[in-house]
């Protein structure tokens, strides 16, 4: 299991717009990809900066070739999006885990 992570820095004045256009444009772009079985949606609760708060889009896909198909066929159309309609007040980086194991307790 491959967990593509992205975090993005929301500015306070957008957060709400942020949030309904992630589940609204976002998400449902990202699942028509095909390419994950699942998305977490997450807000940072441990800090906050002056300027904003930080959010974790966590999708789940079955293996590194949806990684790359997803990066070669969507990525660039998604990262033109955001950029598009918020421009600089969101800021982004994305990591790739791989999953070990979970533990279900």
């Amino acid at each position: 299991m491959i967990i593509y992570s992205e975090s993005f820095h929301v500015e306070y004045s957008i957060e709400k717009d942020w949030q309904a256009w992630v589940k609204d444009i976002l998400i449902p772009e990202v699942y028509a990809s095909k390419r994950f079985s699942k998305v977490i949606f997450s807000k940072v609760i441990s800090h906050s900066d002056e300027t904003g708060y930080t959010y974790s889009l966590q999708y789940f896909t079955n293996n590194k070739k949806n990684m790359e198909e997803y990066y070669k066929l969507y990525f660039k159309k998604l990262v033109q999006l955001i950029s598009n309609k918020f421009g600089t007040q969101v800021l982004s980086f994305k990591t790739e885990l791989e999953v070990i194991e979970t533990f279900d307790f």
